[in-house]
């Protein structure tokens, strides 16, 4: 199975997603949403995790999220990992937002971009001054 945001590597699955595209948030809904399912399929969430840059920018640069699942069944994992693969998929359109709650959300983000911008240059500038 083609998995362009995941990857199975012995019993464990990691699914990768972009800041640009998703929240933190979001990732971690989608896997309540199906929380139980995975459960009966022998498949252990183990987290959630988001890279941090280890130096200011300028811009936003969105970050890679990733979400860990191990299968703790018996037999081969990869299909099982697979079918949580797309469930997990599916949950994350399931609970996206409606459109309008997106735009609201992302617009807020970005007045919040904007204040660490403000941040940043406002330590530069005290930085100059001393």
């Amino acid at each position: 199975m083609f998995m362009p945001f995941g990857e199975i590597k012995d019993n464990t699955l990691t699914m990768s997603f972009s800041s640009a595209d998703y929240s933190i948030a979001t990732v971690l809904n989608a896997v309540r949403e199906r929380c139980d399912m995975f459960s009966e399929m022998k498949v252990r969430f183990l987290g959630a995790s988001t890279d941090v840059p280890n130096t200011p920018s300028p811009v936003f640069r969105p970050v890679a999220i990733q979400a860990f699942f191990e299968y703790i069944g018996g037999g081969d994992a990869r299909p099982v990992l697979e079918k949580v693969y797309v469930h997990l998929w599916e949950a994350v359109a399931l609970t996206f937002p409606a459109e309008p709650a997106w735009a609201t959300a992302k617009g807020d983000f970005a007045r919040f971009i904007s204040s660490q911008a403000d941040l940043i240059r406002a330590r530069i500038e005290s930085a100059k001054a001393e």
